[in-house]
């Protein structure tokens, strides 16, 4: 049984983007802290199929997936977008865009 529910994620993941949201995305900018919660919440409640079992395969279409997701918990602290920007001049990074990726923002 997981220690945690799913009201845990949420709230943490509502404190932590009220904090991240104040954060400016420089060069020395790190999601630390959120990723420590997505290992201790992934480690408590990991993702495993329901309808088959234990299995080392890949999952299947009739696979029925429970367990912490951790890109829907980065996604809900603010850090991943479920839609990237088009806009973003760097691609790939931790964190929403900002000004520094996207010019035309007005961070």
């Amino acid at each position: 049984m997981s220690r945690y529910t799913k009201e845990h994620y949420e709230d943490v993941a509502r404190i932590l983007r009220k904090y991240y949201s104040g954060i400016s995305y420089g060069p020395d900018y790190s999601p630390g802290i959120a990723r420590d919660f997505v290992d201790l919440f992934a480690a408590d409640n990991p993702k495993r199929c329901t309808f088959h079992g234990e299995h080392d395969t890949g999952y299947s279409e009739d696979c029925k997936i429970t367990g912490f997701d951790p890109k829907q918990f980065l996604e809900a602290c603010g850090l991943e977008s479920a839609q990237p920007d088009p806009r973003c001049e760097v691609g790939s990074h931790d964190g929403p865009c900002t000004s520094a990726c996207v010019p035309e923002r007005r961070d």
